[in-house]
């Protein structure tokens, strides 16, 4: 009884605090062609209705695609689509075309289909597409080298797509949720309203507090199952857990370790789960003195129990890795390469150091050389408690070996990235969300790459990155990305740990379709349903 009654307290907190940032903010009301929505839109008995948490997955602060990674959040809500879906095995398949050919890679003709309609009720033409696609390459730079465009024409409903070289992947390329098809004529200011083709359109809009999506009435492939749909944000794992159990939440995307125990004690509530392309990562600032020896990025590694973190921290949803890419790929794993670190070995670690002339002169447990100790700042993002986990059982392993970590967990990281304010980050990433890793591997590895942000720079790599579009077919590509990851492992300017799993939990008596989707692009679409 007083373990319920904390439960309820618990739980009215939440959505007292929820309430007071809701009262804070302004709710943005977007009005669909041909539809209604007001600033509080009712929930009749007769509607179908899902209620969806996470810690921080619905992360959008606006609705433009072009901006940031908002077009990430934007697909998985079911607001916006791509000109081609991936399925289960990371295949391309058309979405919004009817048709496409090529006879070259390097100009592509892409019929849309005729029926679809931008929310505000403008038909999709090709021309549309086209000034769509220019003002997305014009607003984001990984756009850029995610597209290598020449040119558009469009007529009628084709598009020729002209690249400056030969691209074998672009039906997978173009399933990049920054490539979200929208009406870049239809809006004045499209971070407040941009109109999409999905089956779902924003209704209500709390940055980082909930959001609210109601059903295209004139979507124009399979009718929606649900009326509406709320995205909530809980900030707390634990009391996201506790709303989920109180039947507040229909499902939690994605279910944080901490909960998989008790959410297996309850014969309702049911995990799902899929094996995508996300993996777990360490980054060095190259630029940071006292970690641009190889040397102590590589006992960093050795000093990492990649086994105990997945088995115990992370609940067995993720998988250890010695690469980059999971072992389901031609070159995942450590496939084709030769991997210096392949176990957790403190000894190993503390010899290198040694060797490479690291010593505890004053005798205080930390190891300097040339009268610089080995102190490191690592910094996160607070709402990955799994990975903060694993930077505090880190801090306590390289302290054994002579390391001094510090870690700052923060809200948001963005900042600190851009301005090199750190040692070492710890970061989740999907490596090769569309299936194919060359975008991946342009903008964290290359030169210059837009996400490149501890300045890694290495002539080999950036040359077998280059090589990849001109690829002749899978297996030239496959032996490009070895290469690159033999180089990797080799410099350690990351250390990859574990590949993640998508794992969702839903509730039973409420939700009667929801798949966790391994490309982690599609949440909430037309065949998600409720009982």
């Amino acid at each position: 009884m007083k373990m319920n009654l904390k439960i309820g307290a618990l739980t009215l907190s939440i959505l007292m605090i929820i309430a007071l940032f809701a009262g804070c903010a302004t709710d943005e009301v977007y009005a669909p062609h041909g539809q209604t929505s007001s600033s509080s839109p009712g929930v009749s008995s007769s509607e179908k209705v899902l209620t969806f948490g996470s810690v921080g997955y619905f992360y959008n602060e606006q609705w433009d695609a072009a901006k940031g990674w908002d077009g990430w959040a934007i697909g998985s809500y079911g607001v916006g689509e791509t000109l081609f879906r991936l399925n289960d095995a990371f295949k391309a398949e058309p979405w919004l075309l009817e048709a496409y050919s090529t006879k070259d890679n390097k100009t592509w003709e892409l019929v849309l289909r005729d029926n679809i309609l931008f929310h505000n009720g403008k038909k999709v033409t090709a021309e549309a597409v086209k000034k769509c696609f220019e003002r997305t390459l014009a607003a984001n730079e990984r756009a850029k080298e995610l597209l290598p465009l020449e040119s558009f024409e469009a007529s009628g409903q084709t598009l020729i797509v002209k690249l400056k070289e030969p691209v074998a992947s672009l039906p997978n390329d173009l399933t990049d949720p920054l490539l979200l098809v929208y009406d870049a004529e239809g809006s004045t200011d499209f971070a407040k309203t941009t109109y999409y083709t999905g089956p779902y359109i924003p209704a209500e809009f709390n940055p980082g507090v909930e959001l609210t999506v109601v059903k295209n009435q004139q979507y124009w492939g399979e009718t929606p199952k649900l009326d509406k749909a709320v995205f909530k944000t809980i900030k707390d794992a634990n009391a996201l857990i506790m709303a989920f159990q109180n039947r507040e939440i229909d499902i939690v995307v994605p279910i944080p370790e901490a909960g998989i125990p008790v959410i297996q004690k309850d014969a309702k509530l049911k995990l799902d789960t899929s094996t995508g392309m996300r993996t777990q990562l360490i980054r060095f600032n190259m630029n940071s003195p006292v970690v641009q020896d190889a040397a102590v990025r590589r006992a960093i590694s050795y000093a990492i129990d990649r086994s105990s973190y997945s088995k115990v921290i992370s609940q067995n949803t993720t998988v250890p890795t010695y690469g980059i890419f999971p072992e389901a790929f031609p070159f995942g794993g450590t496939k084709g390469v030769n991997a210096a670190v392949t176990g957790f070995d403190p000894a190993k670690a503390k010899e290198l150091l040694s060797q490479a002339g690291y010593g505890d002169s004053d005798k205080d447990g930390i190891l300097e050389k040339n009268g610089v100790k080995l102190s490191l700042k690592m910094i996160g993002i607070s709402a990955q408690k799994e990975i903060l986990e694993l930077s505090q059982v880190l801090q306590s392993q390289l302290l054994e070996i002579g390391i001094d970590l510090k870690v700052q967990a923060m809200e948001n990281i963005s900042e600190a990235r851009k301005n090199g304010a750190f040692d070492l980050t710890y970061e989740s990433y999907v490596a090769g969300s569309t299936g194919n890793p060359q975008p991946f591997i342009e903008y964290m590895f290359v030169t210059g790459g837009s996400n490149n942000f501890g300045k890694y720079s290495s002539p080999e790599v950036d040359r077998l990155a280059a090589s990849l579009r001109q690829a002749s077919g899978e297996a030239e590509k496959n032996q490009a990305i070895i290469g690159i990851t033999q180089k990797i492992l080799d410099e350690v300017p990351f250390i990859f740990f574990a590949h993640k799993n998508f794992t969702c939990a839903y509730n039973s008596e409420t939700v009667a379709a929801f798949r966790a989707q391994p490309s982690e692009f599609y949440i909430l679409d037309h065949t998600t349903a409720a009982k």
